[in-house]
This record gives C-alpha cells, structure tokens and sequence, in this order.
C-alpha cells in the first residue's frame, strides 16, 4: 500500500513550481485521517510530556515539603523536650528549696526549745545574679547538704540555756558561799529559780547518770557527740534515766537545792572532751 506513490508538486504564489515530492498515495487519500491521527498523537505526547513534569514535580515538592514537614515536627519534639526538662528543672529547684526551708525551720525549732533565736542573715545584701537552672540546683543542693551537716552538729552541741533564770555565780573563782572566806573554784554556772522549775537539756545525747551524787545532790549527767558532755546538778527530782536518749529541749529534772546549795538553784556545767569550759559561751549562738 505504501508503495504506491502519489507526486504533489508545491506551487509559488506566482504559479511557477519549486520543489515537487512523491508521497504515498494512501496518505493523499486519507489525509483527513492522517491529520487527525498525528494531532492525536502529538497531542497525547505532549499530554504525556505535561504529566511527566507534573509528576516529577509533584514528587519533588512532596519530597521537600516532606522533608520540611519532618523538620518542623522534629522541632515541636524538641520544643516539648525543653519544656519538659524546663518544667523538671523548675520542679527539682522547687523541691530542693522547699528542702532547705524546711531543714533551717527545722533547726529554728531547735534553737526556740534551747531558748535561742532563730537563724536570720542579718547585715547581707547584694545585686541579684541570674545563673543557669543547672547551676541553682547545684547551689541548692549544696546548701541543703551544709544545712542538714550544720543540723547535725548543733544537735550535739549544747547551745541555749537549760533554765531561764538568771546568773547567780559566774564560772571561775569566787568566795566560798558558805563561810564567806578564801576562795574556790566554781565549775559551772549557777541559774537562779524556783524549786520544780522545768530543767531542759541543752543537746541531743544520751543519759549517762540520773540520781543523787554528793555535793552535786540530785544531778544528770549526759554525754553528746564531738565530745561535749553536760551536767545539771541541785536538781529535786530527775526525769531520765541512765541509757536514757534525749532530744534537745526535753525536761530532764526538776531544779532544788539538794546536795551543796544554799538555795534554789540549778548548777549547770558543760565539758569537751572531758575538760570542764565556760558554759556562758554556749549561751548564745
């Protein structure tokens, strides 16, 4: 069929012939058909050109709105992670605080029942710094740690006075109060009172005498940590016992005038490391 040729001769608009071709006559024939077959097919090439770019760039721009998207997400994680740790952060230093509060609070308890004030920073100022939460916590921690230490050792360490009284007879030499002459060497401090008056122990330790003992009458002997040791003497009654575990500020007897006394009075003696010293240092904190 292709083999059959058909001339077609092209004509300028003068009428004069240029150039002449043979083409198959069945094209000539069907051109209507050949048209309308190539414009189908050029149009569904370029259909499929038009698709191809689309599809490409549809995927492209999936990948990177995907990649965005994944980045964005990757982001709010993040963001939530600080949050959380921000919130972490915030509720360890709360808590380590509310530590502190409560262990200096607790100390101040202590030092009411041993008749002392409560612990101020007095005379402190300063400019107020910003530190990292890390940082805070850190510092918290510190001096939570230091303030429980500090608890420790004020437990066993006898602050206070064991009667409100007044001092009567200092520590050191003084005239002997029973014939008014020479002198000799007080040990102790006396307190002033009435008989039955409360007597409180000045630190945490253990009873290591409770009952009558010459010139001291009726006395309790304690011993604390870091060789400290206290004694209240002239007592009329005691209110412990020998092995006994006492709190500071817990009664421990009843002040008299038992033993060798001229009167109503509490004998108050502390000792480190068995050596008696000065128990008016102790008084205040």
């Amino acid at each position: 069929m292709l083999k059959k040729k058909t001339s077609v001769l092209f004509v300028e608009p003068d009428g004069t012939s240029t150039k002449k071709i043979q083409v198959p006559t069945v094209v000539v024939t069907h051109w209507k058909k050949v048209m309308i077959s190539s414009i189908i097919l050029i149009s569904a090439i370029v259909l499929t050109a038009i698709f191809a770019v689309r599809q490409y760039t549809s995927e492209r721009y999936t990948t990177v709105y995907g990649r965005q998207i994944n980045d964005l997400k990757a982001q709010n994680r993040q963001l939530e992670k600080d949050e959380f740790d921000s919130q972490t952060t915030a509720e360890e230093m709360k808590k380590s605080f509310n530590s502190i509060d409560s262990t200096l609070e607790r100390i101040n308890q202590k030092m009411k029942k041993r008749g002392l004030k409560a612990i101020k920073m007095e005379n402190v100022g300063g400019p107020i710094e910003e530190e990292s939460d890390d940082y805070l916590i850190e510092l918290s921690q510190f001096y939570k740690e230091q303030l429980i230490k500090l608890e420790n050792r004020l437990e066993g360490m006898p602050l206070g006075t064991p009667h409100p009284g007044r001092i009567t007879s200092p520590f050191g030499y003084r005239r002997n109060p029973f014939t008014n002459r020479g002198r000799e060497m007080h040990s102790g401090v006396d307190l002033k009172g009435k008989t039955g008056d409360p007597v409180k122990s000045t630190a945490k330790g253990e009873v290591t005498f409770a009952g009558y003992q010459g010139n001291y009458g009726y006395v309790v002997m304690m011993k604390h940590s870091n060789g400290y040791e206290t004694r209240y003497a002239h007592l009329v009654r005691t209110r412990v016992k020998k092995g006994e575990y006492v709190e500071a500020g817990e009664i421990v007897g009843l002040l008299g005038s038992t033993g060798r006394s001229t009167g109503p009075h509490l004998h108050y003696e502390v000792l480190v490391n068995s050596r008696k010293v000065n128990p008016a240092k102790y008084f205040n904190f």
